[in-house]
């Protein structure tokens, strides 16, 4: 078991600002680059795709550890997706900058799924048969991240990290969560959202896996509490009429509204609120992080959301780890809530795990990955044996025009029930 102050992470961010260059690292600040093998700090702009940019002198006398990511670049989900791949590419720039794991540089390969199920398939296929990867990162939306484990793990015998909030339950010998689960996000938010506007609850979600499946998760949690889901409803992800959104609400006159509607979720607020409804309704979300609160903060006041990471935390890393993110990809960038910091923790992760099996075999640093903790950004996370990260949750209300922190859980078991 590893644990990395965060003094040290700090020196490491100062290196990086360093070793990228004039304007630490402003070159930055477009999307990710697809398809193009890099190892880190030495490589900020755009290259040729399947360009290797490794040189001998950064491999040493090992070939370099290669991590592909499939990540959401464009789609509904490219708010997420870059989070991810930026977050994930920041913390292999650290590692390669203080001299890689066990002295080997990281190679990261990124691949756009473009928020399709397909694509993935295609994408992560590539990522292990053609080039070889030893660990794949990502995807973002539930049904992707089925599509990945299949060919990643249950195909190709590979590790997948997944480092979105999802609705759990997946388990395998190399499957690893690092985002948030429901009982760490809405265990903790249900009796806020009940305390603050009443017990009667509409579950308003996108019509695919993640909200289904967490709502079953939410519903005996909101009775426990006292409360009655007294509407549910699913629209597809990118709606463009709200119309049964609206006649809905008036029709079951809900305390609150519990939203997994990430997209457009900003679309849903405005036919809400252009019909009179917005400011008799409370809302609470598990996905709004500071980059989408930004557009819509107007309509989101006084609404609840609960993730691992927000500008608003008050741990010590935060300001450390938005300095580092904005001088790599430019002044102001901010990642989100659930993905972007947990895609850091994972490649941190995974060094110490490699590190301590002596090997990037798949098993063997499976086996070592658990008890791994790690200082990040938020405070301490550890890798639990069911393969899910025990972590701070943190909840924020927005009040005028920003997040405020209300309250921040820390230790939050994942409660997944995986005997491996």
């Amino acid at each position: 078991m590893t644990r990395r102050s965060l003094i040290l992470i700090s020196m490491v961010w100062a290196l990086i600002a360093t070793a990228c260059g004039d304007g630490g690292g402003a070159s930055t600040t477009g999307a990710v680059t697809t398809g193009v093998e890099t190892t880190g700090a030495e490589t900020t702009g755009a290259a040729t795709t399947g360009a290797d940019t490794t040189t001998s002198a950064a491999q040493g006398e090992d070939t370099p550890i290669k991590i592909g990511i499939t990540a959401d670049l464009t789609g509904p989900f490219t708010t997420y997706g870059n989070s991810l791949a930026r977050s994930a590419q920041l913390a292999i720039n650290e590692i390669n900058a203080a001299g890689g794991i066990d002295g080997r540089q990281v190679e990261v390969i990124v691949e756009d799924i473009q928020t399709d199920v397909a694509a993935t398939v295609d994408k992560a296929r590539k990522l292990v048969q053609s080039d070889n990867v030893d660990l794949v990162m990502g995807p973002i939306g539930s049904d992707a991240n089925d599509a990945a484990f299949a060919e990643v793990v249950e195909a190709g015998g590979k590790l997948l990290f997944y480092t979105e909030t999802y609705e759990g339950g997946k388990c395998n010998e190399l499957y690893f969560s690092f985002g948030a689960v429901p009982a760490q996000q809405i265990r903790p938010l249900i009796p806020i959202l009940q305390e603050a506007y009443g017990t009667n609850a509409m579950l308003f979600g996108a019509d695919y896996v993640w909200p289904r499946r967490s709502f079953e998760i939410a519903k005996p949690i909101i009775e426990e509490n006292g409360g009655t889901v007294v509407s549910e409803l699913y629209l597809p992800l990118i709606a463009e009429d709200f119309s049964e959104l609206v006649q809905e609400v008036r029709d079951t006159q809900p305390d609150y509204i519990f939203s997994l509607y990430p997209a457009v979720w900003g679309a849903a607020l405005t036919a809400l609120n252009d019909a009179g409804l917005l400011e008799s309704v409370g809302i609470g979300t598990i996905f709004l992080g500071d980059p989408d609160f930004a557009g819509i903060a107007d309509l989101a006041e006084g609404s609840y959301t609960a993730l691992p990471f927000f500008t608003a935390a008050d741990a010590p890393g935060v300001q450390p780890f938005l300095d580092a993110y904005g001088a790599e990809f430019g002044e102001g960038e901010i990642p989100s809530g659930g993905e972007g910091v947990g895609a850091y923790n994972a490649v941190w992760l995974y060094k110490q795990a490699v590190e301590q099996a002596g090997s990037t075999d798949p098993a063997a640093v499976a086996e070592a990955m658990v008890g791994q903790t790690f200082d990040g950004p938020t405070g301490t996370v550890e890798m639990m044996p069911s393969h899910h990260l025990k972590q701070t949750i943190n909840l924020v209300q927005a009040q005028g025009g920003e997040y405020v922190l209300v309250d921040s859980f820390e230790d939050m078991d994942p409660e997944e029930d995986c005997s491996l």
